[in-house]
């Protein structure tokens, strides 16, 4: 049998790794963190939510159906126990929780992207979404601007994908002058 490949059999071809509907809530979760870190919920940020809820749906799994309404009722059935993560004394170690089951999917960027933009949405970038969001990079070992205080957003005399993004937002002056 040397030097003779083995070809697998019918139907067993590798196929694309599905991301699983049951890791959902841990994107959620991480989502939901931001929309509460502040202890106040802004109508901007649920908007960006749901928004970012939508999007990466379209880019994970465009099968599923989670719909803008299940995404609010989702946030409203978990709101208190998204506040009581971020009161808690082991915050670091729930955040560790909701973190490892997704570590190694592929869509980390779009999450945290996701994360930077409810984050800013409401026109202010509070020192708990600052943590969360480092965290959340440090822990999936990405190396990005996102670490940085969000200077990905403002470089003087430079646009970036995310400050195009936020042009149109009612509080976008008031975000732009956060990181002149």
């Amino acid at each position: 049998m040397l030097g003779k490949t083995r070809l697998p059999a019918a139907g067993h071809a590798k196929s694309p790794k599905v991301f699983p509907a049951s890791s959902w809530k841990y994107i959620l979760k991480l989502l939901g963190l931001i929309v509460v870190a502040d202890r106040k919920i802004y109508k901007e940020e649920m908007d960006t939510f749901v928004a970012a809820v939508s999007e990466l749906r379209a880019v994970i799994d465009p099968k599923i159906c989670f719909t803008e309404q299940m995404a609010r009722d989702w946030f409203r059935r978990n709101k208190w126990d998204l506040e009581e993560i971020i009161d808690n004394l082991s915050y670091d170690t729930a955040i560790c929780e909701i973190l490892a089951p997704i570590k190694s999917m592929p869509y980390k960027l779009d999450v945290i992207s996701s994360m930077v933009r409810i984050a800013v949405s409401d026109g202010f970038y509070c020192d708990v979404e600052k943590t969360l969001i480092k965290k959340t990079c440090l822990y999936w070992n990405v190396r990005h601007n996102f670490q940085n205080n969000l200077e990905s957003i403002y470089k003087r005399g430079e646009e970036t994908p995310l400050l195009t993004s936020l042009k149109g937002h009612p509080r976008f002056a008031r975000v732009k002058e956060t990181y002149r």
